[in-house]
C-alpha cells in the first residue's frame, strides 16, 4: 500500500551532485511507491535559492511528489550573510538551524493531513537534527555522518586555513556528539537511525547507546557498465580524480605520490574539478615535472565528468574525512576501482575485490608513499585494471537503486505496523 511520506531534505537538484543527489536520487525512486512531500531549502548554490528546481519542475512531471520550498526569513538571511560573501562559512550553520525550525513550522501545518512517517533524509550531517521529532509521527534519521574526526597524519602539507578549519571541526565534535540537548532529545525520539559508515555507526553507539543500521548515503541510479576495449595494450593508463580542489579533498596528497611513481611514464591523470587551491596544486604538478601527465580539466558539467570513467582505469580519493563520496557510485557504474585510504566509508564500500584500501601509516611521507606504490604495484601487473574492474561491476549490483528501493520500501513497512 503506497505511504505518504514527509522528506526532510534541505539541498536537493538533478542536476548536482554531493548532498543534492543523495536527496533527488532518493525522491527519484522513492516515488514510484510512495507518495512523497519534500521539504527543501536550495538547489542552487545558497539557502533559498531553487531557481533550478522550480524549472526543472516547469518542464518535467514526477508523479506523486509534492516539492514545497521554505524559503528563509529575514533572520536566517541575516545569519547567512557572511557565508553567501565568503567572510566566515560557519555562519551558515547558524542560519541553517533557523531554516530547519522554519520548515518545522511548515511541516506542522503538513501533517494536519495524513502522513504515515517522517524521513529526515539531508543534509546529512548529525549536528543539526532539525526539530521534525517533535512532531511525534513514526520517524526515520539518516543516513546520517559527520561524527568521525580527519586522522592528524594526513594534514601535514595541508594549508594552515585547512588544518585550522580541521582542528575546529574536531574540537566541535567532541562537544556537540556529548552535549548538544537538542542531539539527544533527537536521537530518542528517531524510531530508526541510518549511519552512513561504520565508523559513525560505532561512535553513535558508544556516546549514546543508540543502534542503527549502517548503509551509505547514496548508491547507484542508472546503466552499469564496462568499456573493456579500454584494456586492449593501452600506451598509458588513467586514474582520475573528481572533486572540489580544497584542503578537505586532499588532492596534494595524490599529486604527491604521482610525483614519485617509479612508472611515471605509464600514467596519466585526469583532474576534474576547482577549488581555492587548484593554483598552488597546479605549481606543484609544474615543479614537479607533471605538466605532461596530469590534464586539469576544471569544473564541468555532471554528464560530461561521469564520462571521462568511461576511459578510466583508477578513480582516486586521498580526502581527510569523507561519508560516501558520490564518485564512488559513479565510478563503480563504470566498472572503475577506487583507490583510497582506508577509512571513512570507503572502508565498508570498497573491497579487495573492487579497489584498494592504502593504510594510513604513522607519518605524511609513508602515506603518500603508501599512494604510490599501490599505483606502481598495478602498474607492474597491468592485468590486474581489468580484474579488479570487473569485481567493481560485480560489488556494484550490491549497491543500486533497485536494491534500495526494496530496503527502505521493507524498512517503512515494518515501522508503520
Amino acid at each position: 500500500m503506497m505511504k505518504h511520506i514527509l522528506v526532510l531534505a534541505y539541498a536537493i537538484s538533478p542536476y548536482k551532485g554531493s548532498e543534492f543527489s543523495v536527496a533527488w536520487n532518493y525522491v527519484k525512486n522513492m516515488s514510484k511507491d510512495n507518495k512523497l512531500t519534500v521539504l527543501y531549502g536550495t538547489s542552487d548554490e545558497h539557502m533559498g535559492e531553487v531557481q533550478s528546481m522550480e524549472r526543472f519542475l516547469r518542464d518535467n512531471q514526477l508523479d506523486n511528489v509534492t516539492f514545497v520550498p521554505v524559503k528563509p526569513d529575514g533572520l536566517a538571511e541575516c545569519l547567512n550573510w557572511a557565508n553567501k560573501h565568503n567572510l566566515f562559512v560557519y555562519t551558515f550553520y547558524y542560519a541553517y538551524q533557523r531554516w530547519q525550525y522554519l520548515a518545522y513550522l511548515e511541516a506542522r501545518n503538513i501533517v494536519k493531513q495524513k502522513i504515515d512517517l517522517i524521513h529526515f533524509v539531508g543534509m546529512i550531517g548529525y549536528r543539526e537534527p532539525g526539530y521534525l521529532w517533535k512532531l511525534g509521527l513514526p520517524y526515520v534519521w539518516g543516513p546520517i555522518c559527520g561524527a568521525n574526526n580527519a586522522p592528524q597524519v594526513l594534514m601535514k602539507n595541508m594549508p594552515w586555513m585547512g588544518r585550522l578549519k580541521q582542528t575546529f571541526r574536531t574540537m566541535a565534535n567532541k562537544y556537540q556528539l556529548r552535549h548538544s540537548r537538542r542531539l539527544k532529545k533527537a536521537l530518542a525520539a528517531t524510531d530508526i537511525l541510518l549511519t552512513a559508515t561504520s565508523e559513525n555507526q560505532r561512535i553513535f553507539k558508544q556516546v549514546h547507546g543508540k543502534d542503527s543500521i549502517c548503509l551509505p548515503e547514496n548508491c547507484i541510479s542508472g546503466e552499469i557498465k564496462l568499456n573493456t576495449s579500454k584494456f586492449n595494450h593501452p600506451d598509458k593508463y588513467h586514474l582520475i580524480f573528481v572533486g572540489r580542489i580544497d584542503s578537505g579533498k586532499s588532492l596534494q596528497i595524490l599529486l604527491g605520490a604521482v610525483a614519485i611513481l617509479k612508472h611515471l611514464d605509464r600514467v596519466m591523470l585526469d583532474i576534474v574539478g576547482d577549488g581555492p587551491l587548484k593554483p598552488s596544486l597546479q605549481q606543484f604538478a609544474h615543479k614537479n615535472g607533471l605538466d605532461s601527465v596530469v590534464t586539469w580539466h576544471g569544473q564541468l558539467p555532471r554528464a560530461e565528468a561521469v564520462e571521462l570513467f568511461d576511459s578510466a582505469h583508477l578513480h582516486c580519493i586521498t580526502s581527510v574525512s569523507e561519508g560516501n563520496p558520490t564518485t564512488i557510485w559513479e565510478a563503480m557504474s563504470y566498472g572503475v576501482p577506487t583507490l583510497s585510504f582506508d577509512h571513512c566509508g570507503m572502508h565498508d564500500t570498497i573491497d579487495d575485490s573492487s579497489g584498494i584500501r592504502v593504510r594510513i601509516m604513522d607519518t605524511y611521507d609513508k602515506c603518500v608513499s603508501g599512494v604510490a606504490n599501490a599505483i606502481d604495484e598495478l602498474l607492474e601487473h597491468p592485468e590486474s585494471f581489468e580484474k579488479l574492474a570487473k569485481g567493481t561491476i560485480k560489488r556494484a549490483e550490491k549497491y543500486t537503486w533497485e536494491e534500495r528501493r526494496i530496503f527502505w520500501n521493507q524498512l517503512y513497512e515494518r515501522l508503520v505496523k
